[in-house]
Parts: structure tokens; sequence; C-alpha cells
């Protein structure tokens, strides 16, 4: 079979069909590289279109990624350790903690309109809508400390500002005297921002002592002091957090307007932060407060300060004093300072004995010194209503004016109505000095 087809091709081939075989056999390979040329120049617009895609995938990724980039920048311009935000701003450590926080209650500050300065020393932010404007200036006092003085101004008249800080995770000390007195401080209950001036916490239980600073610092060594010149009011636990506010404003307050000023309000303070509590303190304390002048006499640090209110009360009198002074003698205890307390003079206001309980009050003293005792008297600013200075006083303006300043500001304490001596006019100091320089005369060694 296979040699009769042979045969017969080489018979086909030689009637002339070579060609046409040879033809047949090459239809194949000489078409093939032109199909392929076809499909390569149909395949490139979709490459092409798979490669614009996928450009236009990577280009919004990072568009999206510079968009970001400036939301977070809106929402937030950092100077040093702080983080300002729109509600108010952190204070942390660098990769650490939280050591500070505090909220804008009163309105947030619109952080499109805050600026830095060249050097990154200080923020400016200014808000249209509230008429604010927002100040923080960074300070380095020392390598370990940092300090961030904030104001608060608003334009709107007769308005109010409040910044909460917020305590929960932190203890702090300071502030002022109060009839429940915590240490740590202990914010219970809610209580709406009240005047931020001192009281009589006997009468007014719910009110502040007179014992009084614009300061607070936490265990977090962080101090926080309110400028003087801020109409200050204090509330605490207004919002759903532990918040201890700060409040500034003059309407429907104590505090009045200083004169020629618009009632715009302000609220500024400091708030610096260090390595420890005790180095804090220190710096603040040497910045914001005065040492005395005087060093106190040493044996009111060494001795026992005998005082005649621990057994007689109001009841006091020459032949009680003198028989106090006997029986510490008797039983050998140190002849330091005796302290002649409340109610030697015939009322409040009258800084001299009453000649009742006292008839020989130059005697009584003499004793005294004579026996190793150093007097001490005690004195208040208060003049009863019912005292012979009060008239002098009205007619020689020596007492605080109520805020009409027509009528002294009388107040109540626990022994009585009184008004109170304003020691800020001078007229009232030369006064008051020459009352107890007459007391001085008759062997005096300090007063209480």
């Amino acid at each position: 079979m296979p040699h009769n087809y042979n045969r017969q091709l080489q018979h086909r081939a030689g009637r002339g069909e070579n060609t046409r075989i040879d033809a047949m056999y090459q239809v194949v390979p000489g078409n093939l590289p032109a199909a392929r040329e076809k499909q390569s120049k149909e395949a490139k617009p979709l490459i092409c279109s798979v490669l614009l895609g996928v450009l236009l995938i990577i280009a919004a990724g990072v568009a999206w990624c510079y968009y970001s980039a400036s939301l977070k920048k809106v929402n937030c311009f950092k100077i040093d350790d702080l983080e300002l935000y729109e509600d108010g701003f952190i204070i942390k450590k660098t990769d650490g903690p939280d050591l500070f926080e505090m909220g804008f209650k009163s309105a947030p500050i619109n952080l499109e309109s805050c600026f830095k300065d060249e050097t990154g020393v200080w923020i400016n932010c200014t808000n249209a809508d509230e008429e604010v404007d927002f100040f923080i200036e960074t300070l380095k006092p020392k390598d370990s400390i940092t300090c961030f003085n904030i104001k608060w101004r608003t334009e709107v008249l007769d308005s109010a500002v409040e910044h909460c800080m917020y305590w929960a995770d932190g203890y702090w000390y300071g502030g002022a005297e109060t009839s429940s007195q915590h240490w740590p401080i202990k914010l219970s209950g809610v209580v709406d921002p009240k005047p931020y001036v001192t009281g009589d916490v006997h009468s007014l239980r719910e009110g502040f002592g007179g014992i009084m600073e614009r300061y607070w610092i936490s265990n977090k060594s962080v101090a926080i002091r309110v400028n003087d010149s801020v109409p200050l009011h204090i509330g605490w636990n207004s919002s759903n957090r532990e918040a201890f506010c700060l409040h500034a404003r003059y309407k429907d307050s104590p505090f009045k307007l200083p004169t020629g000023q618009q009632p715009f309000v302000h609220l500024s303070y400091q708030v610096c932060a260090g390595s420890d509590m005790k180095s804090i303190h220190r710096y603040m304390a040497k910045k914001h407060f005065k040492k005395p002048e005087v060093t106190p006499s040493e044996s009111m640090f060494m001795y026992p300060l005998w005082s005649t209110w621990a057994l007689y009360k109001t009841k006091v009198n020459q032949d009680k004093v003198l028989h106090y002074a006997e029986k510490i003698k008797k039983y050998q205890f140190n002849c330091s300072h005796i302290e002649i307390d409340d109610r030697y003079s015939s009322s409040y206001g009258e800084f001299d004995f009453d000649p009742v309980k006292f008839p020989n009050a130059l005697e009584m003293l003499q004793k005294l010194s004579k026996d190793g005792f150093q007097v001490t008297l005690w004195v208040h600013p208060f003049v009863n209503y019912n005292s012979p200075s009060f008239v002098k006083g009205i007619e020689s303006s020596y007492f605080v004016m109520d805020t009409s300043g027509r009528l002294p500001g009388l107040v109540e304490w626990w022994n009585g109505i009184a008004a109170v001596l304003d020691f800020t006019n001078p007229e009232t100091k030369d006064w008051f000095q020459k009352k107890i320089g007459a007391l001085e005369i008759k062997v005096w060694d300090c007063f209480f």
C-alpha cells in the first residue's frame, strides 16, 4: 500500500501537479506571522486602557493620602508638648501619656484661622462668628520645665468664657479653703460657676474661706495659675466628665469692670509642666508668690503658743489671763508666747482693752513680760455696725464698698454683721496703724 501511494504522487508530479501540492503545504506557515501581527494591533488599546486605569487608581490613592494629611493638619496644631484642637488642648510627654487636658466649653476654636509665628513660639487664632481672639505662647524657663501662657478674649458684650480641666486620672491640690477640706481636692456633686472670692465658711458653708489662691498643682507635675485680672468663677462636674471649670464673666458678678474698659471678658492663665511635682511647685511659687520679708521669731516654731481661747473663749478678762500664766509656770511648761484672744475689747472694731474686763492692762502686760512670756494680741479687719468706730469709718471712707460704690459692703462673720477695713486706702492704713501703735506702747510683741 505505501509503495502504490508513492508511485501515484510521483505520477502526479510528472503531470505538473507538483506546484499545487507545494502551495497547499505552504499555506499555513506562510500566513501565520500576519495573523499574529493583527492580534497584537488589536490588543494594544486594551493594554493602554488597563495601564491608564492602574495609573488613575494610584493617582487617586496619592490624592487621598494628601487629603487625609491636610485634614489632620487642620484638626490639630502642635506647639512643643501642646496639641491644640477645636474643642480644647492636651499637654503630653513626648511619646508618653497625657499630662493635662483642657476643654473649651463656652465656644470652639476655628483651627483654619490659626497660624504660628516663624519661630514656632506662639499660636494665634480668631473666630469671626464668636468674635474670639485666642493666643498661646510657649516658654522654656528651665530645661526641665515648659510653660504655656493661654489667653482667650471675646468681644461679645456681657458674655462669658469657660474652660474646663478634666481631672479624672489625677490628684490635684491648692485653690481655696472650704468648709469640708479634702486633700487632694474632691469634686462632689454638680456646682454651677460661683464667684471665686473670699468669704466666711462658718456662715456660708457652700462658699470659699479666707485663704485662697488662683493656683492648683497635680501629681502629674502640672500646675496652673489664673491671672489676677480675670473675673474668675469656679464650678465643677457640669458635664458628663469629672471637670473643674474656670469661668470668667462680669455680668451678674461681684467683679467690677475696670474704669473705661468695655465689658469684654478675657480668661488668661499659665500652665506649666515639669519633670517632678517638687520642681514645678518651687518654680511656680517663686514666680507668682512673694516670700515674707521678715522672718518670724524662732520661738514661734520651737515652743507652744498658749491661747486664752482654749480655756475661756470670749469670756476672757485680766484675772483669767494672769491665772492662766500662773498655771503654765506651776506645771513647768515653757513660758513662750501667750495670746490674748477674742473679746478683749469692748466691741469688734475697737482695738483697745475693755476697761471693765481689763482695769489695769499695762500692769498685766508688765507682769507677763517679767515672767518670761511674749504677749500676742488677736486682731481682725472687721468693724461691727454697733461699734463706735463704724460711724467714723463711714465718714472717712475706711471700708470696702459694695458694688454700687456708695455704701459699705456689709458681711456676716461669726461675730456679727460688720464692714471690712479697706487696706488699699492709705488713710485706712494710717488709721489702723495708729490704733495698733497705741497698743504696742503697752509692751506687745506681735499681733495675730
